[in-house]
């Protein structure tokens, strides 16, 4: 049984998630996106109503196995698995200046609040909502464009948004969110592990420091799996199918979302940071997923650099990942469009038309948000996470992700402070053994892991 879905939703899923990574389920019918993404043969039943759980699990198990069959004729990406492979098919890795202790200290500051800062900005408007849905909303409330917190409730439309605490008016802490966590569950990982920890290591990093229901789409599906383990057979048996296992969010953003401390760790050195974060992502995902983890640790990585651009930090994302994959060939698509019309609105219409049947919190278009913020924002803080929250989808992961991103380049001299000030250097978490507390304290914590662990090879 699937940990987040029943097995109707775990087949709609699984069906739209292996035609996207190119297996033959096409064969028999084109996926519907207009109908929740059931295959017509399905969708035409003439008693769907009377189909079962059981039969749909028998639906589920019978496309599972069109993967035995590989990827169909004519699919245009290249998308390996194993890290040695990835890199071998990525671009050559920009030139970077080391910082010095200290710039790498006010930058990582930087990087710290500025995460934050994104991510509440987007919590509000982080559910399904897409580009021209926020700009309504924002409109009726006379805050568009986006310049400041987001009002909480629209009078004219009937709407008030979730997480009142991270709204207009309302902002005194940094709230709970699993943007935040994991950026803490890495550091707590690497300061109990070091490099040399397993995919055990994450599982039980998650399952021993979140509550399940603070988890979202493949972390939520190896949590289930973990609790669930079996003694028939190796724990380690059981954790190596957990990227595929009854897991179709295996390519979402929720990766991601778990990368910005393996590039905090690593420098101005992308590959190293990409080192840690394939370590670490392969738990559960595959593909797209695990290349959108490293792209953002790569990125950070270069981000933490003398002198960056956007050009630089995109640079080292691009050389961490393969260039013959879906997530690269939307990063060019992105740099391309807005090369040839540099109007962010347009380009964001672009990647939904392209790219809107996907999940909402698919790593894809959300990572293609995150790159046109930079673009656009041309690391302005301000001007950066409000063109992501504007974009739309998954708007605290792809906020987040960006705010990171530009604090980490400009360090916390360089943040526009209203995003900064009202939290009170408080944040809150669910995170078990930190709870809540000074941000700058996980500022410190990080300086004096990275003294510690800046010469230790990653395995």
């Amino acid at each position: 049984m699937p940990g987040f879905a029943n097995w109707e939703q775990l087949f709609a899923m699984e069906y739209l998630q292996l035609y996207e990574e190119g297996y033959p389920v096409g064969d028999t019918t084109e996926p519907d996106y207009s109908a929740a993404y059931l295959p017509g043969a399905v969708r035409g039943a003439s008693d769907k109503s009377a189909l079962t759980e059981a039969d749909w699990e028998a639906a589920y198990y019978a496309i599972w196995a069109i993967r035995d069959k590989g990827i169909r004729p004519g699919f245009p990406f290249d998308e390996p698995d194993d890290y040695q492979s990835i890199i071998a098919d990525a671009q050559d890795p920009p030139r970077l200046e080391s910082l010095t202790d200290a710039e790498y200290a006010e930058r990582i500051k930087g990087a710290w609040y500025g995460r934050i800062g994104g991510v509440v900005l987007g919590k509000p408007l982080e559910m399904r909502l897409d580009r021209k849905f926020i700009k309504r909303y924002l409109e009726s409330v006379d805050a568009y464009p986006l310049n400041d917190w987001v009002p909480h409730k629209s009078k004219e439309l009937g709407i008030t948004l979730r997480c009142k605490p991270s709204t207009l008016g309302n902002v005194e802490y940094a709230q709970p969110d699993d943007d935040i966590h994991y950026t803490i569950l890495g550091l707590q990982l690497l300061e109990a592990r070091g490099f040399n920890f397993s995919k055990l290591d994450v599982a039980n990093n998650h399952l021993r420091n979140i509550p399940y229901h603070w988890l979202w789409s493949c972390t939520r599906q190896s949590y289930y799996h973990m609790v669930n383990l079996t003694d028939d057979r190796p724990v380690e048996e059981q954790i190596a199918e957990f990227p595929t296992k009854l897991n179709p969010l295996r390519e979402g953003i929720n990766t991601a979302i778990r990368a910005d401390f393996w590039g905090y760790i690593a420098p101005g050195d992308p590959r190293r940071a990409a080192r840690v974060a394939y370590r670490e992502v392969t738990l559960n995902a595959v593909k797209n997923g695990v290349y959108s983890s490293m792209f953002v640790a790569g990125a950070l990585s270069a981000a933490l650099s003398r002198n960056p651009t956007v050009e630089t930090i995109l640079a080292g994302g691009l050389s961490v990942i393969p260039q013959k994959s879906r997530l690269a060939n939307i990063i060019r698509e992105v740099q391309a469009w807005y090369e040839a019309e540099p109007d962010w609105v347009a380009v964001c219409d672009l990647v939904y038309d392209k790219y809107g049947h996907l999940p909402f919190l698919h790593s894809l278009h959300n990572m293609a948000f995150v790159v046109l913020s930079l673009i656009h924002g041309q690391l302005d803080y301000s001007k950066t996470i409000t063109t992501a929250v504007m974009c739309g989808m998954d708007t605290d992961c792809t906020s987040g992700t960006a705010a990171s991103i530009v604090g980490a380049a400009v360090g916390y001299d360089g943040l526009d402070k209203r995003w900064i000030d009202p939290f009170n250097d408080h944040v809150k978490t669910v995170v078990a053994g930190f709870g809540h507390g000074a941000i700058s304290g996980l500022v410190q914590r990080n300086v004096e892991l990275w003294h510690k662990l800046r010469d230790e090879p990653v395995p």
